[in-house]
């Protein structure tokens, strides 16, 4: 695949909204109000603002249409919006738990920790205080 124009690869297919069909109604769903979104079989739950959305997608399918910049993977079946994490909990053997502005969480295991310390730019390990010993 090309760049065309300075445009990343694969930008030209990001979306900023989503189609949501319920109840005989069609919502309109800024991708940038999502905090996070869980697998459901063929399809995805919608965490947007304290509310849960069915969507008809594939999970894999939605991350490659979400911006990387905005939207991390932290589990097989979770990506969130690092907009919308405020706090992370260890768990144990290296897991986490992001804790989501509206107060629902999202486990970060092991595996795609990396991820997200990578768009964070630092470590989720806590490293031991350094003491100073006296000559």
């Amino acid at each position: 695949m090309k760049m065309v124009a300075g445009v990343p690869p694969g930008a030209e297919r990001r979306i900023d909204r989503l189609v949501v069909k319920s109840g005989g109604t069609t919502r309109f769903i800024r991708v940038i109000d999502v905090d996070w979104i869980e697998a459901a079989g063929v399809y995805v739950t919608l965490h947007v603002g304290g509310k849960e959305l069915l969507y008809r997608a594939a999970l894999n399918d939605l991350a490659e249409r979400l911006d990387p910049r905005r939207f991390v993977r932290v589990h097989r079946s979770a990506l969130v919006n690092i907009e919308s994490i405020i706090q992370l909990e260890p768990m144990s053997h290296g897991e986490f738990e992001a804790v989501i502005k509206n107060g629902s969480r999202a486990r970060v295991s092991r595996t795609y920790r990396a991820l997200l310390e990578k768009r964070l730019g630092q470590p989720l390990v806590r490293l031991p205080a350094q003491t100073v010993s006296d000559p």
